[in-house]
Formats: C-alpha cells, sequence, structure tokens
C-alpha cells in the first residue's frame, strides 16, 4: 500500500518537473536569431496489462506515469487479482480523476489482443510472461511497446563479504513473496572458499522459515497463486534432481502451498538455471574467480536484476559493469527495488523502463517550438 501510495506521489511531481526544456537554438551557428522549447506531450490512448504479482503497485506504476502525462488508459489487469485494482481505480475516481481517464477491462485472450491491436492505441505497456510479451509483439501494429518480461537474478556472494548480511539477504531475496517476483534471487554463485559455510547457513535460514496461512503473522512464505503454478514448479523441480541437482531443503507441496526449496549442483541445461522459475525455489553453485561468476551469472538470454556481496569496492564496480543486467545491487539482494528508480531488463525481450520518470518519458512525446526573430 505505501509503495502504491508513493508511486503516484512520485508521478504527480514528474507531471510538474519533467513538463518540457529550452532548446538552446542560438548556440549554433547560423541559428542565433532562433529560441524555442519543447514540451512533452501525451501519446493518446495507452493499453496497460498487468500481472497477479504485486497486483497493487504494478497497476500503480503504469496509470501514474500514464495519468501525469495527460493520457487515457485501458487497464486490464490479472483475472487472478483483479479487486486491489478495482479499489485502486475507485479511489482515483473519487478523488477527482475523470471517469474517462481509465477504463477497466476484465476478459480474456480475444479481449486482450483486440485492446492491443486497435490502431487508435499508440502504447501497450505489458508486464507479464515471455510468451505472452511475444504474442503482443505479433498482435500490436504499429505503436511503441513498453514490456517487462521477467528475470533469473543472479547473486554473487565472495569470500570478503559481511557473512551474515548476505545470508539473510539471499534467504530473504530467494523467498519473500513466495518467490513470485520477478527480481527474485534465483541463481545464488558463492566463491568455493565460503561455499560450505554459506550453504548450510543458507538452508538451516530457510528451515527455520514458516510456510503457511498468509494471513497469520507468524507465517514467512505462503501459498503461491494457483495449485497449477505450485504444480508446476514442483514438476519442474523434479525434472533438475532427475538431471543431477541435489535437494538440500524444501520440494514439498501442500496444494498451492510449495514449501521453500534449495538445490545445488543444478545442470546449467535444466529449465530451473536458464529459465525464469518465479517460484520459491533457489539454486546455489559455486565458483572459483570473479570472472568465472560473471560467466555464470551472464548465462541466461534475458535478464532484470542481479547483486553482489563484497567488501572490496573494486570487486563491486567491476561486477557492475561486467554483469549483463538492468540493475546490480551491490551488498543486496537482487530484489531490492526503489519506485523512481529505472527498471528494465537486458539482452532479449528489452523494451523500455520503468519507474517513474523513465515510464512518464516513455508515455509522452517530445513536441518542438522554435521561434525564428529574424
Amino acid at each position: 500500500m505505501l509503495r502504491c501510495v508513493n508511486t503516484l506521489k512520485l508521478s504527480a511531481e514528474e507531471a510538474k518537473r519533467n513538463a518540457g526544456e529550452i532548446v538552446p537554438f542560438d548556440a549554433y551557428a547560423g541559428s542565433e536569431q532562433r529560441q524555442g522549447w519543447f514540451t512533452r506531450e501525451p501519446l493518446g490512448i495507452i493499453t496497460a496489462i498487468t500481472p497477479y504479482n504485486d497486483p497493487l503497485n504494478l497497476v500503480a506504476h503504469k496509470l501514474g506515469p500514464a495519468i501525469a502525462g495527460g493520457n487515457a488508459v485501458l487497464l486490464k489487469p490479472s483475472n487472478l487479482t483483479p479487486f486491489s485494482t478495482i479499489n485502486l481505480v475507485e479511489a482515483l475516481f473519487e478523488a477527482g480523476l475523470p471517469p474517462e481517464v481509465i477504463t477497466l477491462v476484465h476478459g480474456d485472450r480475444e479481449l486482450v489482443t483486440a485492446l492491443i491491436s486497435a490502431r487508435d492505441v499508440r502504447m501497450v505497456s505489458f508486464t507479464g510472461g515471455f510468451a505472452t510479451g511475444e504474442a503482443i509483439s505479433r498482435s500490436a501494429g504499429l505503436k511503441k511497446l513498453a514490456m517487462e518480461l521477467g528475470g533469473n537474478a543472479p547473486v554473487i556472494v565472495m569470500n570478503d563479504c559481511e557473512f551474515g548480511k548476505a545470508v539473510e539477504a539471499c534467504v530473504s531475496g530467494a523467498f519473500c513473496a513466495a518467490g513470485q517476483n520477478c527480481i527474485g534471487a534465483q541463481r545464488i554463485l558463492v566463491q568455493a572458499e565460503l561455499y560450505e559455510r554459506f550453504r548450510d547457513a543458507f538452508v538451516a535460514a530457510t528451515k527455520k522459515l514458516k510456510a503457511g496461512d498468509p494471513s497469520r503473522e507468524e507465517t514467512d512464505v505462503g501459498p503461491m497463486i494457483s495449485q497449477q503454478v505450485a504444480e508446476r514448479t514442483e514438476a519442474a523441480v523434479s525434472e533438475a534432481i532427475a538431471a543431477g541437482a541435489k535437494l538440500l531443503c524444501g520440494h514439498h507441496r501442500d496444494g498451492s502451498l510449495y514449501h521453500p526449496t534449495a538445490l545445488e549442483g543444478t545442470p546449467t541445461t535444466c529449465r530451473l538455471w536458464h529459465e525464469e522459475v518465479f517460484a520459491p525455489v533457489v539454486m546455489l553453485a559455486s565458483f572459483d574467480t570473479l570472472d568465472e561468476a560473471i560467466e555464470m551469472a551472464n548465462e541466461p538470454e534475458y535478464s532484470l536484476h542481479a547483486g553482489i556481496f563484497t567488501n572490496n569496492l573494486s570487486v563491486a564496480l567491476e561486477a557492475a559493469n561486467k554483469i549483463e543486467a538492468g540493475g546490480v545491487m551491490i551488498n543486496d539482494s537482487s530484489d531490492y527495488r526503489f519506485d523512481a528508480m529505472p527498471f528494465g531488463g537486458f539482452k532479449y525481450g528489452s523494451m523500455g523502463r520503468e519507474g517513474v520518470r523513465f515510464a512518464y518519458e516513455e508515455m509522452t512525446q517530445p513536441k518542438l517550438v522554435c521561434i525564428n526573430r529574424g
């Protein structure tokens, strides 16, 4: 809730401070008698499609910048988590937002296809999976596309790290929100000298997590969005174990509740290693040198965030330069995010950035005015 409020406040501020700029025409030979500026103008109608995870703040990340830019929004939330979106839109209307600014729609794939392919729509902003993103890109036609399509976050743990902080942050980064977090730690790469100590501490901390009813205060890890998703996760872990991965803890399912699971020795050919798992599952692996760790971190064809724990600034900055990710968190797990920072992917499927200022600029277009005073 607080993050949603902050996202909307940031959007309101962006509308006031990012309205345009002066263009120094008179700085160029032959243009001494010219002056002008550009303003940021609305695109028009934006189709926004949001996922089931973080169903309040991720909707705010679409609506806030779009409204700040003067656009109208066709908003399609996930069919699995519509009620927080309905309540947010009603609250905006009650606060005075004209009802024609947001059209809230619910429906199936046929409806989504109509929303993204409509000629009057100027932009599609989508957060979700790669298969849907690829289908949208085929159907959208000539319009702007902004997509956040998921990640497979590596976290590098160096020998010289602050050990307790690294363990605690990696456990939280792997299992917060039942792992249904596109920047959650999925692959934890630990320097060989520290590996066994880190592994044992990580597994011990994971086993202390309480999985169960999310309405109970003592619960650390709640259920996944559906039993079907939990079953798919269970099958992917079983596949990795059959291929040679060693189970360290977890891999137990009660309906839609999948208990926090850690593996080591996962073959890099497994789906768990090179695809987004989006579940409370994490893989541990060891490395000898930083270059080896970076090579392992960069193996998947897409990425959002990465993390590294070290007390050596030179090592941290080298990793930040070489890791192929939209954001590198130093002495933080990969799952840290502040709503004002640029947020988006690297490599395959990288299309635009969220983060209020950056989404606002994606959702507006510059319009130039030039005056010849000669």
